[in-house]
């Protein structure tokens, strides 16, 4: 009985190990700043600050070099969404990172870093670098859903 036991839990214990590991970060944001590469004086211009709603989602599937990203954000009463697959994750210093992701159409690059509590995305690339990023000040969404009331009805 002792083994059988001990064969189940062995059994449990191997499947936890090679199962999937999953992981989603999720950010919000209610300002952002919104940069242009000027040509002539070859550097980011700040172009606008905008004060609207967005949410950042970072899946990892199995590893960080897998999953996908997605950044829904208000502009201008339209709700815009950027959103591509990962491709590859580079450590950049002790607690900052940045994935790598592509759409059918666009290249991008979004670091965070925990320190400052911003999220930096760059993207529409050409053959050199990025032409345009945004800067997102974040606090990560601990709770799912944590902005929700709890609503009891009373008779």
């Amino acid at each position: 009985m002792k083994s059988k036991i001990a064969l189940l839990l062995l059994l449990l214990g191997s499947v936890k190990m090679f199962g999937q590991l999953d992981s989603q970060k999720r950010f919000q944001s209610d300002t952002r700043k919104y940069y242009v590469w000027n040509i002539f004086e070859k550097k980011y211009e700040l172009m606008e600050t905008e004060y609207e709603h967005s949410i950042i989602d970072i899946r990892e599937i199995g590893s960080k070099t897998n999953g996908y990203i997605v950044i829904s954000m208000l502009d201008n009463g339209l709700t815009r969404l950027h959103h591509g697959s990962i491709y590859s994750f580079a450590k950049t210093s002790e607690t900052e990172g940045s994935w790598l992701f592509k759409s059918k159409n666009s290249k991008a690059k979004i670091t965070y870093n925990p320190k400052e509590n911003t999220i930096t995305y760059l993207y529409d690339a050409d053959n050199d670098r990025y032409n345009r990023l945004m800067i997102f000040n974040v606090y990560p969404d601990e709770i799912p859903d944590s902005h929700l009331k709890t609503i009891t009805k009373v008779d």
